[in-house]
C-alpha cells in the first residue's frame, strides 16, 4: 500500500512540470531531468514525492500553482452571446492532486503534465 502524496506539493509540481522540462533540456541537466522523471513516476503511482521535490528545490508551501506559467494547448470555444456561460474550474484529470485552475476567457485549455491530459472541467452549481 502506498501513502498518498501531499496534494498541495503535487499540484505545485504539476503546474511547474512543463517549465521544468523546458529548463532542463540541455546535457548539463541530465541528473535533474532524471529526478523529474522519477517524480512523475512516483506521482502516477500515488507515492510520496516530497523527497524528489526537495531535490528539485520545489516547496509545496512556497510556490503557488498560479504563479508558474504553464503552456496551454488550445483556445476555448467562442460563446454564443445569447447563452449563459457555464462557470467552473479545471481540476486534475485523475484526481491525483488538488490543483485547481480558473480559466480566463482568452486562455488556452490547462493541462496536467503528470498525466499528459487536459485538466477536467467541473461546473459550479
Amino acid at each position: 500500500m502506498t501513502a498518498e502524496p501531499d496534494q498541495e506539493a503535487l499540484a505545485v509540481f504539476c503546474a511547474a512540470l512543463p517549465q521544468l522540462r523546458t529548463l532542463l533540456r540541455g546535457p548539463a541537466s541530465s541528473d535533474r531531468r532524471a529526478i523529474v522523471a522519477q517524480t512523475v513516476r512516483a506521482a502516477r503511482r500515488g507515492e510520496p514525492i516530497d523527497r524528489f521535490l526537495a531535490q528539485l528545490g520545489i516547496g509545496g508551501s512556497t510556490t503557488a500553482p498560479e504563479d508558474i506559467e504553464s503552456p496551454r494547448s488550445s483556445l476555448p470555444t467562442p460563446l454564443d452571446s445569447e447563452r449563459r456561460p457555464v462557470i467552473g474550474d479545471y481540476m486534475c484529470p485523475k484526481g491525483t492532486c488538488a490543483r485547481l485552475v480558473h480559466r480566463e476567457v482568452d486562455a488556452e485549455l490547462p493541462t496536467c503534465a503528470i498525466h499528459e491530459q487536459a485538466l477536467r472541467f467541473v461546473a459550479e452549481n
